[in-house]
């Protein structure tokens, strides 16, 4: 925020009017300040007066508003005013949410990408590793860990929909077809209910996965756990 500070005549001084102002501005190290509001459009003036005559003139101001300060208490009040109106600029908007809302993502796994799930997780399965292994047992190739296929239902809901913010609660997936490195798999969520609480809102979610060809590979249902003071519900 860009405010402004204009001294009035000083013809009549009953406070430290410099000593306020320093004050002021050090409580507000956010802001820009500047003493020549005359040249300066701002969202803010201060017209700091020396005594409640308030002579200071605002008129000629490129200003959004104009706060007048004749005494010590003025400058507390305008500084709790200037408080709030920081406070509500800085809080985070809430997003707003509505049944039926959806959002996907693509992702194409590799072997490398099946190579890292391994070692980050420990599952270093035949069927996940071991390409002869595979294809003696009817797969011909090595498959993608279910769970890191299903990973990208969880990957649109803690990015995307519902967002930053949400907590899964639980998830029920149902793992249909094998998905193969080079299969680019396509996660699309939907919201389909919601129930509210008294802190939060509880959002139940259906996701499902489709490869290349469209085929469904993966679909299951999830619920996330939404603060309200990061989600609204339209």
């Amino acid at each position: 925020m860009n405010i402004g500070i204009k001294y009035c005549g000083g013809c009549n001084p009953r406070y430290d009017r410099t000593r306020e102002v320093q004050r002021f501005i050090t409580c507000f190290p956010q802001h820009t300040f500047t003493y020549t509001p005359e040249q300066t459009v701002c969202d803010v003036c201060l017209l700091v007066c020396g005594c409640q005559t308030a002579c200071a003139e605002s008129s000629g101001l490129a200003v959004k508003e104009i706060k007048t300060l004749c005494s010590p208490r003025d400058f507390t009040n305008c500084a709790a005013w200037l408080q709030n109106q920081t406070s509500a600029a800085t809080a985070p908007l809430k997003k707003a949410l509505r049944i039926g809302d959806t959002a996907s993502m693509t992702k194409t796994f590799s072997t490398a990408d099946i190579a890292d799930f391994a070692r980050l997780t420990g599952d270093y399965g035949k069927l996940h590793t071991d390409a002869v292994f595979a294809t003696a047992h009817g797969f011909g190739r090595t498959v993608v860990h279910g769970v890191l296929t299903g990973s990208l239902i969880s990957s649109v809901m803690g990015m995307t929909l519902p967002g930053d913010g949400t907590i899964l609660m639980d998830e029920n997936l149902k793992f249909l077809l094998p998905v193969y490195a080079g299969d680019s798999i396509t996660a699309t969520v939907t919201l389909k209910h919601i129930t509210e609480r008294k802190r939060w809102y509880i959002g139940e979610l259906y996701g499902v996965c489709h490869n290349q060809n469209n085929d469904m590979v993966v679909e299951g249902t999830c619920r996330q756990l939404l603060t309200k003071d990061l989600f609204t519900i339209m």
